[in-house]
């Protein structure tokens, strides 16, 4: 490997319907000799309800998270390499892109039926979040999180898990949404003006990044119940295919929702390297999160989070982070 490419070690990808044949979420992911890109879509199904007998009765969110992997996959592919900021990118190259796509579609009237009627009802509507990750000049690697909704950009490194994404939701902290389930503030869709966050962190390797739709994350009791599943699998697994499947497999036997992830691991000189890295924070986490919380009373929410305020943050450790 050249040493100003990036250290690309493997990707991994699942994309698994809660319903057979009725999921709608998406995902793409795209690298070249310096950069890449790992998303996760997920087309919001009751504001997107609407189905059209033209496109197979697909709702428009199906339809609306494939076009917003396209329209992604897209924009990265012409632009490697990327010449320009990732704001620039965002802003100049991708929502236009992404506005074109989406203002094409027009569903024929005469099937243009409601399956949900009401204020919630988008054209087009889905979540989006996705990290552009870069080779920097100084040896190190510039992730950018780009995202709307509450699909979110992950990293996990020997220190653990870390959110690098913040849910356009009315209820944003990670653990209270799991109880409150906040409304969605910002999604994208073809009816309503279009808004992607970005913010940008510099990383040194070794660390792998992931992109995940909340069916992922979503239905566990705290956040240290999802980084003990991410690393408890890891574990389990001897190469990176048995990690995403028996990953897979774990989140489809608990979540109540369409789960998507796609991850790219960065750095590590082979899968036990990265399995070593990892295994003393699985053991902390074990000791001083999962253990506490297999024993606390299922109606006990303060305990739980009461250990959520210690994990924070370090949960939240490049959050701060960013560049001048």
């Amino acid at each position: 490997m050249k040493k100003n490419n990036l250290p690309l070690d493997f990707v991994l990808s699942f994309c698994r319907d809660k319903i057979p044949q009725q999921g709608e979420d998406s995902f793409c992911h795209s690298f070249c000799d310096t950069a890449g890109l790992v998303a996760a879509f997920d087309g919001c199904g009751g504001a997107g309800a609407r189905t059209h007998a033209f496109y197979s009765g697909r709702t428009e969110a199906y339809m609306a998270s494939r076009f917003c992997a396209g329209a992604f996959y897209d924009c990265f592919r012409s632009m490697f390499p990327i010449q320009c900021s990732p704001e620039q990118l965002v802003d100049e190259v991708l929502l236009p892109g992404l506005k074109e796509r989406m203002n094409a579609y027009v569903p024929p009237k005469e099937e243009n039926k409601m399956v949900v009627k009401g204020s919630i009802i988008r054209t087009l509507p889905t979540t989006a979040a996705a990290a552009l990750i870069q080779k920097s000049s100084h040896g190190d690697v510039l992730v950018s999180a780009i995202w709307a909704g509450d699909s979110r950009v992950y990293v996990l490194d020997s220190k653990g898990l870390a959110q690098l994404t913040v849910d356009d939701t009315t209820v944003p902290d990670p653990m209270e949404n799991l109880y409150e389930d906040g409304l969605l503030k910002n999604i994208v869709c073809s009816d309503r003006p279009m808004k992607l966050h970005c913010r940008t962190i510099r990383l040194r390797p070794p660390f792998v990044v992931f992109a995940a739709t909340d069916g992922c994350f979503g239905y566990v009791s705290t956040p240290m119940e999802f980084e003990g599943i991410v690393l408890d699998t890891l574990l389990q697994s001897s190469c990176a295919a048995q990690w995403e499947q028996t990953l897979a497999d774990t989140l489809s036997a608990i979540a109540g929702d369409d789960h998507t992830l796609c991850l790219a691991s960065l750095g590590y000189s082979s899968f036990d390297a990265l399995k070593k890295s990892v295994k003393d924070r699985y053991a902390y986490l074990y000791e001083h999160y999962l253990v506490p919380i297999s024993q606390i009373n299922v109606d006990d929410r303060q305990s739980r989070f009461m250990l959520w305020d210690t994990y924070k943050p370090n949960y939240d450790r490049y959050m701060k982070d960013g560049l001048a």
